[in-house]
């Protein structure tokens, strides 16, 4: 049956948001300006703040919901179901998980490209089904474990293409470590402590405009940011967990409860700012006060370039119509159908920062997301609808296609970290 003009952009709305908030959030990380108290150009490397933006975002999904509940109010033959009541602390849990994900993710995309960190997050799918079959007592189709099998075999070859094509144009870590392979940092003592050392080297511009040093402290830094990702996967399998036995017994709509973790994750890691100002964290900083979070630079960079703002805006925005498309997505379609548009996403991010130059085309990047894409068409199951269409015959009845995530092709109520 062919799509709906309304379904269509909903599709579209879904593939657009989606590569915007993963492209924004980069751009916004390869910004350099001038932060507070005069000091020196640097990176606009502040992850924690950025997640406290994707969390306003999703805020606004329980704005939204609040208005559907208001329009249904007034329109009695509405489509929306009823509202049971429950104790939104079900979701603190799921939120803190959340939180604690979005964080290192938005820490990992420092060190990786928009395209690898996009496809490493494929890797949900590997810790979803382990911990369905464990603590949910779930039992998995071959199908599904072979999907597992080939999303670890799709993570390897991506991993291998990151290190392998930043070894080609870079210098070595050991260059980078002493900071003599042609940086030009005049007068960096070689006495002065290795964190210093390391954000200097984030700071001097090249001739071209760029900077040497980030782009030398992300090829150290860009398989660690590989693991970043695959360790916060882990982190969102235990929040689809959590999610799937405690809160999805209750009728709450998606908005609701995209927008009642986006509340808690908004307000908490807003709180936790303020210590964060002061916690140090050497080398893993990136900003000039070396602590965990400067929200007062990141206020201050964007004064001093505010396209920054702009990139920010968009991930903001962008989170929020993500999610309702997703949703509306899976209501007017299908689930299969939302996973593949996700899927899309992951070519559209690629195509655009290899031609804004964020990153080097690498031919096992291909090949990666292949086998990657193979292994999430096998845990989903689009595999036997693909066979069916081949053979001429029904398609089988998607059972699956509504269900919740761990038991078939759902995602977590938030999956646009």
């Amino acid at each position: 049956m062919a799509w709906t003009k309304y379904q269509l952009f909903l599709a579209g709305l879904m593939l657009v948001t989606g590569s915007i908030n993963t492209l924004s959030a980069k751009w916004a990380d390869n910004f350099v300006a001038p932060g507070c108290g005069g000091s020196q150009e640097h990176s606009f490397q502040h992850p924690f703040l950025q997640a406290v933006g994707m969390f306003l975002g999703e805020l606004f999904c329980l704005a939204a919901f609040y208005l559907l509940l208001c329009r249904a109010a007034g329109h009695p033959d509405t489509s929306m179901d009823p509202q049971q009541p429950f104790n939104p602390l079900l979701f603190l849990p799921p939120a803190l998980c959340d939180m604690t994900a979005t964080s290192i993710m938005y820490v990992a995309l420092n060190m990786t490209s928009a395209s690898s960190f996009q496809m490493l997050r494929g890797a949900v799918i590997i810790f979803t089904g382990l911990f369905s079959v464990t603590f949910l007592g779930r039992r998995l189709a071959l199908s599904q474990w072979l999907g597992i099998l080939a999303t670890i075999a799709g993570l390897v070859v991506v991993g291998l293409a990151d290190l392998l094509s930043r070894n080609d144009s870079q210098h070595k870590l050991s260059e980078v470590i002493t900071g003599v392979a042609g940086v030009g940092i005049p007068g960096l003592p070689s006495t002065e402590s290795l964190d210093k050392a390391f954000y200097k080297l984030r700071c001097p511009p090249s001739p071209g405009g760029g900077h040497v040093g980030h782009q030398l402290m992300w090829t150290c830094t860009c398989f660690p940011g590989d693991l970043l990702i695959i360790m916060a996967q882990i982190i969102v399998s235990i929040q689809m967990v959590l999610e799937e036995k405690f809160v999805y017994k209750h009728n709450v709509h998606p908005l609701r409860a995209v927008g009642t973790e986006g509340l808690f994750g908004f307000v908490i890691l807003s709180l936790l700012l303020v210590p964060m100002y002061y916690i140090p964290a050497g080398s893993f900083s990136g900003n000039p006060r070396g602590t965990l979070e400067d929200a007062l630079d990141a206020f201050c960079q964007v004064g001093r370039q505010p396209l920054i703002a702009l990139a920010l805006l968009g991930n903001i925005s962008s989170i929020a119509f993500f999610n309702f498309a997703g949703i509306s997505v899976t209501k007017e379609l299908s689930a299969t159908t939302r996973m593949v548009l996700d899927s899309l996403r992951t070519i559209v991010i690629w195509a655009v920062s290899l031609t804004l130059g964020w990153e080097a085309f690498h031919p096992l990047q291909i090949l990666g997301f292949l086998i990657l894409l193979t292994g999430t068409a096998l845990y989903n199951g689009l595999h036997r609808l693909l066979l069916s269409r081949l053979s001429r015959g029904r398609p089988p009845a998607e059972e699956g296609e509504h269900e919740r995530l761990l038991g078939g092709p759902r995602t977590a109520i938030n999956d646009a970290s």
